[in-house]
């Protein structure tokens, strides 16, 4: 079960992190709740964003490279404004007119409070010709990449990038850096700052025109970042699109610099985390499929709770919890439950192959299905287990087989043995009995297992079958010696013997062959009791002898008639054994000599 457990959660964690569609979903699950379910945050008091929108570019000279001139005087008021530091998310890979390009250039590099401008990696597709410009308007000013890193499944914006390759960090890193936060050295996932309202954006967002009229207070000790808002121009997919429009590059680096500035990490279960609770799921799961429930009520439990888990994990999020990532405790879940209702069914399978192998040919349907009911009890590791057990052993031979396997050719033989053979196990089956074996002509059967019985009455009625299935054994000569003679074969009488106890029974063999045993004195009792049968001259009917020990007596004595034959020494025992002749006294026609001068016991309830 650990390793269904350990594979599974293994497996699922593995599958939300390659397969593209369940990363997808997963992704899409996390990126909904940020939409949509972020808990109720002030405005981020050390941001602000001021944006140049449509109404800004229709009042510049020039729109594109925006108007130098205006932004020269931007960067001053913003100054005056005693900010904590600017961020301009405007790339300078062209120029202008050079009074502009060397007043912005200037204002830039003079001001008294930092000013950042962008940069672009290396990787970034621009000409020769706007490298050289960008590298000489730039160098001597303090620079950050605005590269944004994107999910290659969906060209969502989920992470960041604090360093480039070439170790240019960001414009927010660079910001960030400035103001007194702490940035990461490797790449992180973003923590986007919610909303106090959803009509209230997480920064205080002004137009580039209002700037010289606001209040200082506004802005002073702000980090502000000057960027666009244009349709279609620097607009990215982020989980904050789920719930509008693209969100504006500048509002990203915002987010970004908000999450450093405050030192905050995403708030995403942290991978540890996951790999407990998808453990936990799929734990949970297999042990929801080891319950043995109905496949309906499987099925519908599973749903039920699977859609539990995530309004759970939605209600957590939007009371300020964690992130959890659900899908791959899901697939955990759902797997789990899979995998071990498969394994049950493939374990199923062997061991009804198993006990099918072992008992299907020589047991009552009823038996059958008893031994299958209880399999739980006896079976493990796809064998019978050992267990001790209390039942009734019947061990039955022909009289003088020898003399008759001489007297016949082989083909008739053993025609004759197994109509003789299937005769008797017709009956030990019809008395709920087991048959384990043949030994030539000989029977070894059992009344009481595999499954152990529990109280006294069980084992006393076991017993009773035993003793009727011998009785029906004699009865059944009757009829097999009558068609035997017709057909010119020799008429036959058998000895039994029954003796009740205890017994070890259990599988025994290895891969090529396997046969359910019995071991003990229990089992050797009833062959040695049959063995004494020669040594008894009264018979129990016209073709039978049946001898049981004490303890079957016992058992049957309220409704058996019985001969005592005496306290004996059995062959290979040291202590005496006091056996009794059971006497068939329903078998029509036939009296026996030994119940004149010795009635029958019998006792009567």
């Amino acid at each position: 079960m650990a390793a269904i457990i350990l594979g599974t959660a293994a497996l699922s964690l593995a599958m939300t992190r390659l397969v593209p569609p369940l990363r997808s979903a997963d992704e899409t699950f996390g990126d909904l709740l940020i939409a949509h379910a972020s808990p109720p945050e002030a405005q981020h008091p050390g941001v602000a964003l001021v944006v140049l929108g449509e109404d800004s570019f229709a009042t510049l000279a020039c729109r594109s490279p925006v108007d130098r001139g205006f932004l020269a005087g931007l960067v001053e008021h913003l100054a005056a404004a005693r900010v904590r530091a600017i961020g301009i998310d405007i790339l300078f890979d062209q120029p202008t007119f050079p009074e502009l390009d060397e007043r912005l250039h200037t204002a830039m590099r003079d001001s008294p409070v930092p000013v950042v401008a962008i940069t672009a990696l290396n990787h970034t597709p621009l000409t020769d010709q706007q490298r050289a410009f960008l590298d000489s308007f730039t160098g001597e000013l303090r620079r950050g990449h605005a590269n944004l890193a994107k999910d290659p499944l969906d060209a969502t914006v989920r992470w960041h990038v604090p360093y480039g390759s070439d170790g240019t960090p960001s414009l927010p890193a660079q910001l960030a850096l400035l103001g007194g936060g702490a940035v990461p050295d490797e790449p992180f996932r973003i923590d986007w700052h919610g909303r106090p309202n959803p009509s209230t954006p997480p920064f205080p967002v002004y137009s580039v025109e209002a700037v010289p009229v606001l209040p200082r207070d506004w802005l002073a000790g702000k980090v502000v970042l000057i960027g666009t808002a244009l349709a279609g121009i620097d607009q990215h997919r982020t989980p904050l699109s789920l719930a509008s429009s693209s969100t504006p590059g500048v509002e990203i680096e915002a987010h970004i610099l908000a999450q450093m500035l405050d030192g905050r990490v995403s708030p995403r279960l942290p991978l540890g985390g996951e790999v407990a609770l998808v453990a936990a799921m799929s734990a949970a799961g297999v042990g929801l499929a080891m319950a043995g429930w109905p496949l309906w009520l499987l099925a519908g439990a599973s749903v039920l709770i699977l859609a539990g888990a995530w309004a759970g994990g939605t209600a957590l999020y939007a009371a300020g919890g964690p992130l959890v990532p659900l899908m791959a405790p899901s697939v955990a879940w759902l797997v789990g439950i899979a995998a071990m209702t498969a394994h049950l069914s493939l374990r199923e399978r062997a061991d009804r192959r198993v006990l099918m192998q072992l008992f299907a040919n020589h047991v009552s349907q009823p038996v059958a299905e008893e031994i299958w009911r209880e399999r739980a009890t006896f079976m493990a590791g796809n064998r019978p287990r050992p267990q001790q057990l209390t039942a009734t052993v019947l061990f039955s031979d022909i009289e003088g087989f020898t003399t008759i396997c001489e007297a016949l050719e082989p083909e008739p033989l053993i025609r004759w043995l197994e109509g003789y053979l299937d005769a008797m196990v017709r009956i030990v089956t019809a008395h709920d009995g087991v048959v384990l074996r043949f030994v030539g002509d000989a029977v070894l059967a059992v009344f009481g297992a595999p499954v152990a019985r529990t109280t006294q009455a069980q084992i006393d009625a076991d017993a009773e079958r035993a003793v009727q299935c011998a009785l029906q054994m004699g009865r059944e000569l009757v009829t097999l010696n009558r068609q035997w003679q017709a057909e010119g074969l020799p008429a036959v009488g058998i000895r039994i013997g029954l003796h009740t106890g205890p017994v070890v029974a259990g599988s025994l063999g290895g891969l090529r062959h396997t046969e359910y045993s019995l071991l003990g004195d229990t089992a050797n009792t009833a062959a040695r009791l049959e063995a004494h049968g020669k040594t008894v001259d009264a018979r129990s009917s016209r073709h039978c002898k049946i001898i049981i020990g004490d303890p079957t007596y016992q058992a049957v004595r309220d409704g058996v008639a019985v001969l005592p034959v005496g306290e004996v020494a059995l062959k290979g025992k040291t202590k005496t054994v006091r056996i009794w002749l059971v006497v068939d006294d329903a078998e029509p026609g036939y009296s026996s000599p030994e119940r004149c001068e010795n009635p029958p016991e019998k006792k009567k309830s």
